[in-house]
């Protein structure tokens, strides 16, 4: 993909060299740094099936996930009254294939922990926290990783703020040395509220044009792409 030199020098003017640069990278969890939704497509279609309803496609899956898990449902179930019994089948299922059909992007791994050498890494996902938490345990990711935060660490969900604003904390970090890389609208959305630019990657549910629309500084074909993204500032690879 074409990195733009405008992108390159406004974002060197965002983080002062002299200063800091980007010292903390957000990351956005499924469909961002894990292919999550056929193991979501698995859970989801056995608790349909449950409550006699009818199955989702990948696509329509894919199309609906990153906005947290009760409005997955009720987009799923068209609402009504079996929202919530629908709702507790999906976490019996979910639970049970999260961790075998939930793979990393090929390359993430290598790169996330190449990306650790120089910068603190952080996960914010709407993910539940406890299914999170296992799948980076699953992976050997918690290590690598300043912070992890989820809709119950703060009470919300992305885009707003908040969660950005907790991992600010924890990593003792400032809003103009992160950036927060994800694949959905959601994401650039966030990291505007939160007041730090984004990097969209289009592995996940939405392409280049989306994300560029919804606000992302600058798209990458994917997470493995970043830390070339980043060495024209100052950081190498290897």
């Amino acid at each position: 993909m074409v990195r733009e030199p405008a992108e390159k020098r406004a974002l060197l003017a965002w983080a002062d060299m002299k200063d800091h640069g980007f010292n903390l990278l957000i990351f956005d969890l499924d469909g961002t740094l894990v292919d999550s939704f056929p193991g979501i497509q698995l859970g989801l279609n056995r608790a349909l099936e449950e409550h006699g309803l009818p199955p989702k496609d990948l696509g329509w899956v894919r199309r609906n996930v990153g906005w947290g898990l009760r409005r997955l449902i009720g987009a799923a179930v068209g609402g009504g009254d079996n929202v919530e019994a629908v709702l507790d089948a999906f976490r019996r299922h979910y639970s049970d294939v999260l961790v075998d059909h939930s793979p990393p992007y090929a390359g993430v791994d290598r790169t996330l922990r190449l990306l650790e050498r120089n910068h603190a890494l952080a996960v914010a996902s709407n993910k539940p926290l406890p299914w999170v938490e296992a799948l980076l345990d699953h992976l050997g990711w918690t290590p690598l990783l300043a912070a992890v935060v989820a809709p119950e660490t703060t009470g919300a969900h992305k885009p707003d703020p908040a969660m950005i604003h907790e991992i600010l904390r924890l990593a003792s970090c400032k809003a103009g040395e992160t950036l927060l890389i994800g694949d959905m609208p959601v994401d650039a959305e966030t990291g505007r509220n939160a007041g730090i630019p984004v990097i969209g990657v289009t592995t996940g549910n939405a392409d280049e044009e989306e994300l560029r629309n919804a606000g992302c500084f600058a798209v990458l074909n994917d997470v493995c792409e970043l830390p070339e993204w980043l060495a024209p500032l100052g950081y190498r690879s290897s």
